[in-house]
């Protein structure tokens, strides 16, 4: 089987909406599950319109200059590779991909008048069931927790070999049986002195991983998890959305 782990690197401000960001880097890997190795790898710099966010360029290491010296123009020619690419997956795979790396990816399509492929996608934040004692699920947490080291964390190629290489040492069929079940978005009902009691479940304040949750404690959890949650909080959960 073959994945194509995706990541995406951005320049606009934080939690910006995918119609107000713009791209700055890409990388693809395409895997192959029977090696469990890569097979093929883009990797590429973008020359945006605008200027890097401040608080971006030091997150990410990419910077105006770096764009100016390096980046090509995001226009139809750069995108057909990554179709190429694409094209060959029986998987896309990125980290929150569903609420960052696929609205941008398919908001680049629309812009050139073209459909993203029908591809299905997992999620190696919330579609992989991690141990007990894997509490965080940034990917540099990830890395850690795997005894691994990312040489440039938050540089798009790099992010996507960690996150498959985490990917392969899990049962990919029960990975992507999970990336089929429905999710929810539920809130902690905690007031201020009870905040760290949220947190240490895995609550995050106004974000679950992509967009903004006005002055709340926040979870995006799979449909199936939602009884062990309740279990495990001795506080009030309500739920906010659901979707597929």
């Amino acid at each position: 089987m073959l994945l194509l782990g995706l990541d995406l690197e951005t320049g606009g401000t934080f939690h910006s909406p995918p119609e107000a960001n713009f791209i700055t880097e890409i990388g693809l890997v395409l895997w192959d599950t029977e090696f469990a190795q890569p097979v093929d790898l883009l990797s590429l710099l973008f020359k945006p319109e605008q200027p890097v966010a401040p608080e971006t360029a030091e997150y990410t290491g990419i910077t105006d200059d770096m764009l100016a010296r390096h980046g090509r123009p995001a226009d139809i020619r750069t995108l057909q590779p990554i179709a190429n690419l694409m094209q060959k997956a029986d998987y896309l795979v990125a980290h929150n991909g569903r609420e960052f790396d696929r609205p941008l990816m398919e908001a680049a399509y629309r812009r050139f008048g073209l459909k993203m492929p029908a591809t299905p996608w997992l999620d190696t934040q919330y579609d992989i069931d991690y141990p007990r004692s894997c509490t965080g699920r940034s990917l540099i947490y990830l890395a850690g927790f795997h005894g691994m080291v990312n040489p440039f964390p938050h540089r798009a190629v790099t992010d996507v070999l960690t996150m498959l290489t985490i990917l392969s040492r899990y049962d990919l069929a029960a990975v992507i049986a999970n990336s089929q079940r429905k999710w929810l978005i539920v809130q902690a009902n905690v007031g201020y002195e009870e905040r760290e009691k949220a947190k240490e479940k895995g609550f995050r304040w106004q974000s679950d991983g992509g967009r903004v949750f006005e002055k709340c404690w926040v979870k995006r959890i799979r449909e199936d998890q939602l009884p062990a949650l309740q279990n495990q909080c001795d506080f009030n959960l309500t739920i906010l959305e659901k979707g597929i």
